[in-house]
């Protein structure tokens, strides 16, 4: 007489895998936290962004062409990319020759920011300003020949590049070659 083994799962053994497999996935989906992933995605280009408009800047600067203060944020034409001097950059001069388009912040909209208002606040990883504009900030001084510009972060661990920058802002992260980097005004709405 021969015996015949079943080879397989019962179907409560198969049950109890699914259910440790949902709890594995949902553990993972809540420790991973794919918003805040995208937020520093978002962090890391306009880091990258801050660096292209600091060559930019240096360059410009050491050429002459910039013969005038200014101040200018990629809100103001939020789609003007051109490096022909008729993008957001407003020089007036062409700067394609050290950029071929001009950076604008991934999402150049209003939203909420990593970062505090003012100079009584830090920032720290849990301090957010909302409905604020998500845009790049240049400013030249010709007096000084000096520049500032300034970039939010999204994600609230962006704030230890707001804390570390040498700057006087707690809302933006800034580079440039002002003294105190001073040139652009710290504000709530800015």
């Amino acid at each position: 007489m021969k015996k015949i083994f079943q080879k397989g799962f019962t179907f409560v053994e198969l049950l109890i895998v699914l259910g440790i497999l949902a709890i594995l996935i949902a553990t993972v989906l809540l420790t991973m936290n794919p918003a805040e992933a995208q937020r520093k995605a978002r962090d890391a280009q306009r880091m990258k962004d801050l660096v292209t408009l600091q060559a930019i800047m240096d360059q410009a600067v050491s050429d002459g062409i910039t013969t005038a203060d200014g101040e200018w944020n990629s809100k103001q034409q939020s789609e003007e990319r051109n490096c022909d001097g008729t993008g957001w950059l407003l020089f007036g001069s062409d700067l394609c020759k050290y950029v071929a388009i001009l950076p604008i912040d991934p999402k150049n909209v209003l939203g909420t920011v990593a970062g505090s208002t003012g100079t009584g606040g830090t920032c720290d990883n849990t301090t957010t300003i909302a409905n604020v504009p998500q845009s790049y900030y240049v400013a030249y001084e010709l007096a000084t020949n000096s520049y500032e510009i300034n970039v939010r972060q999204e994600s609230t661990s962006g704030c230890k590049n707001v804390k570390t920058d040498g700057g006087d802002s707690n809302a933006f992260v800034e580079a440039g070659t002002a003294e105190g980097l001073t040139l652009i005004t710290d504000k709530a709405a800015y």
